[in-house]
Parts: structure tokens; C-alpha cells; sequence
């Protein structure tokens, strides 16, 4: 049972983009709508539930499941530091990416309740499956939010810095001073980082480094950090002189992105990247619509209003009902 503890807090985030992240790599195993407008405005009734393909082909636009692993190895447990669901839609030059905080109290289909990061390791089990894991992920998705997810991706953040190095690096506008003196490292040790508020260049380890640290905010700072990046990004493959190396980069990715987004959708997304409008690239997080809670063990979780959240997220993504007959 969870006991309310903490208030809601405000979170506002920039445009960015998640688009085929996973492209052009081979995968390990629909419909369209028109997004509400927002962010953050009181969502729309979601459109009437419409049939998905039983096998994804290539269509106007899709609806990723996107999940950030911090794996350190095979006896290591596969939780999903960043979770981010995306409404892609090529037809419309639009993408609208809404994060998920990986301490949210959900339902694990047949595992019972749990912080909704742990579904994809619970999935994996002892074999380390990536299949079972992503089949669970979408699962746990599915259930609590009541839509479809019409593809899984997930990355390695520790090789992120060399996709972003392959684009010659990123520059973010930050928008307050960011400084940790005990950042974790990946051989288990810690180091100092330090951020200024202003325009700022980043290679690939800087920037997985300023999206990963959280000690000098919060997780929602985290958050407003990994959408900044994932802005930049977009800007710089858009540049005249990235758009024809962008097969190649999204190829070199393979070493560390799992999907099961079949490899046409995953060209069809590719190509999409230099036509993708930036003002009709939004995102959104639920965080606003959560409260603190702590479980009867003592841990501390994100609540969510079940009767609610999954109506706003729909709303925001503009997707409709997985099953008309749930909330």
C-alpha cells in the first residue's frame, strides 16, 4: 500500500525529438492521428480506438516505447533509467515525446506492483532475454496507460558518446548552472562535473554526463537535461553537412540499441530525420501529475491517479484506447 507524502511539483521541459534512435540496425525479433495541442494544456478527449496492424509495416505514424539502460554488465540487473513513450509521425513532420519518471508505483502484468523501470529486467529474467524483456516493457505500457505501442528501442547510455561524437558533438543552451562533486562513473567511482548556465559545446561524454546527473536538483531537472540533448541532437543531424551521413550514424548505433522495429519502418524513419519540422517537435512529462509516496518497506515512489494519467497521456501523444472498455 503507498501513503501520500510529498505535493505535486511544476515541471516545464523544451522541445526535442526521439525519432529512430534504433535505425537501421536489425531488429531482435498504427494508425494516424492528430496530436492536441500542448504541452501542457488540458488534454482532449482521446480519439475513437481504431485497429493496429498485427505485424508493423510502414504507415503515417507510429507510437515508440523508448527505454535508456545503465548496464554495467551480465550479472548487473537491466533497469531503465530513462523511459520515454513518442508519437512519431512522418506523414506529418511531427514527433511528440512524453517522459515517464522510472520511479512511478505501476502494474507489472502478472508480477504485481512495482517501480514501472523494473518491468524490462523482470522480463529478461536470469537469461538475460532481451525478447521477453521488451515484450514485458510493452506489456506493463500497454496495461497501465491504456494504449498501443506499436514498437520497442532500447539503448546502452553508456555508449551514447560515440554517436554523438560521430555528429562532431552538440551544443546545448543550459539554463542554470549544473555542478555534482560525486557524479558516479562507470567503473564505480565518482568525479566532479561542473555545467554553466548559458550556451554550452558538449562531446559525447559530456553530454551523457550532463543528462545523466541529478544530485544538484532532481529527477525533473534530469529530465529537462535529456530532452535538451536530445534537441541538440536534431539540430545537428539537420545540418547541411550531417543530413547524407545520417544512415551512417544511425548505423553505428547498432552496437548498443536493441529493437524490434521492423528494418523498412526503421529506413522510413531515417529518411524522415531532415524533414522533421523542430516547431512541431514537443515534449511532455506526468510528473505534474504525480505525488510523492512512500511503500510499506519505506522506499520512495511516484503515485499516479490510474483513473486519470493514462486519459492525459493518451491525450497529449493524440492516440486513442488500446481498449475502450478501461480507462
Amino acid at each position: 500500500m503507498l501513503k501520500r507524502a510529498i505535493t505535486r511539483r511544476l515541471f516545464a521541459v523544451a522541445g526535442a525529438i526521439v525519432t529512430a534512435r534504433g535505425g537501421l540496425i536489425t531488429p531482435q525479433s498504427g494508425y494516424t492521428q492528430t496530436p492536441t495541442p500542448g504541452p501542457y494544456t488540458t488534454p482532449e478527449p482521446p480519439p475513437d480506438p481504431q485497429p493496429s496492424p498485427s505485424a508493423l509495416s510502414v504507415q503515417d505514424g507510429y507510437t515508440f516505447l523508448i527505454g535508456g539502460l545503465d548496464t554495467r554488465g551480465m550479472e548487473q540487473h537491466e533497469n531503465t533509467d530513462v523511459m520515454m513513450i513518442s508519437r512519431v509521425e512522418p506523414a506529418n513532420k511531427r514527433v511528440r515525446t512524453i517522459s515517464v519518471p522510472r520511479d512511478l508505483w505501476a502494474e507489472i502484468p502478472g508480477n504485481g506492483e512495482a517501480k514501472i523501470n523494473g518491468a524490462l529486467n523482470i522480463g529478461m529474467g536470469e537469461d538475460h532475454d532481451w525478447n521477453a524483456g521488451a515484450q514485458l516493457f510493452r506489456d506493463t505500457f500497454e496495461w497501465n496507460f491504456n494504449l498501443k505501442i506499436d514498437g520497442v528501442v532500447t539503448t546502452n547510455l553508456h555508449k551514447m558518446p560515440g554517436v554523438i561524437d560521430a555528429i562532431g558533438g552538440i551544443t546545448v543552451d543550459n539554463p542554470y548552472r549544473v555542478y555534482e562533486d560525486e557524479y558516479p562513473t562507470a567503473d564505480y567511482g565518482f568525479k566532479s562535473i561542473d555545467f554553466p548556465a548559458g550556451e554550452i559545446r558538449l562531446n559525447g561524454e559530456e553530454a551523457l554526463e550532463f543528462s545523466r546527473t541529478r544530485h544538484y536538483d532532481s529527477d525533473e531537472g534530469r529530465v529537462i537535461r535529456q530532452h535538451l540533448v536530445l534537441a541538440a541532437c536534431l539540430a545537428e543531424l539537420q545540418k547541411p553537412e550531417n543530413i547524407t551521413r545520417i544512415p551512417d550514424i544511425f548505423a553505428g548505433g547498432e552496437e548498443f540499441v536493441a529493437t524490434d522495429i521492423p528494418a523498412e519502418v526503421q529506413g522510413q524513419l531515417v529518411a524522415s530525420v531532415p524533414d522533421i519540422d523542430p516547431e512541431l517537435v514537443e515534449w511532455g512529462t506526468v510528473i505534474d501529475y504525480l505525488t510523492g509516496a512512500n511503500t510499506d518497506d519505506g522506499g520512495w515512489v511516484y503515485s499516479a491517479d490510474w483513473s486519470y494519467l493514462p486519459y492525459h497521456v493518451r491525450g497529449w501523444l493524440g492516440v486513442g484506447y488500446l481498449d475502450a472498455n478501461r480507462p
